[in-house]
């Protein structure tokens, strides 16, 4: 009954099992309900016998809204059972500058009854993780950073780039 998906440079790890809700990484999926459907699907199945306790695994490096949305979702189908007496926790991790990742954490708090434990990590942004891309229109190649590319997807012109690798 358990559910793993591989991480990509823009969808997170995922694992789901029974007592363990697991995503970490960058969520900011082309097509988010696309993504994230074989989650509702698990969740849907799962909620029908969950376990005992359940431990809800979050930790984003970067998420969109779109993405914030599909977990906000998740979290509120969590919740109705948390509210009929199974046991749960969420485990919402966040580098230690990012004061983003600390507000998005504190507004999904706020809307559900789950409790929360904010886990402060090393920045890993400054481990320098760079990418090969390769521009469509012009054909170049390059190498560009991390969060140059965050900015390239959030602007809406990552259709110009194909990414080659995480270096």
């Amino acid at each position: 009954m358990s559910l793993i998906i591989e991480k990509a440079l823009d969808t997170p790890y995922i694992f789901l099992d029974k007592g363990l809700i697991k995503l970490e990484g960058r969520s900011m999926p082309e097509n988010v309900l696309k993504f994230y459907d074989p989650v509702k699907k698990w969740l849907d199945n799962y909620i029908k016998d969950p376990a005992d306790f359940t431990k809800i695994d979050l930790c984003f490096l970067y998420i969109n809204s779109s993405s914030i949305k599909q977990i906000n979702d998740f979290l509120n189908i969590l919740n109705a059972k948390f509210l009929e007496g199974f046991d749960m926790k969420v485990i919402w991790t966040y580098e230690e500058e990012d004061d983003d990742a600390l507000e998005t954490g504190n507004d999904i708090e706020s809307m559900i009854d789950i409790p929360f434990e904010y886990v402060v990590t090393k920045t890993i942004a400054k481990q320098k993780i760079r990418l090969k891309v390769k521009n469509k229109i012009t054909g170049k190649v390059g190498e560009i950073s991390l969060r140059y590319w965050e900015t390239i997807k959030r602007n809406g012109h990552e259709k110009d780039f194909e990414l080659l690798e995480e270096i």
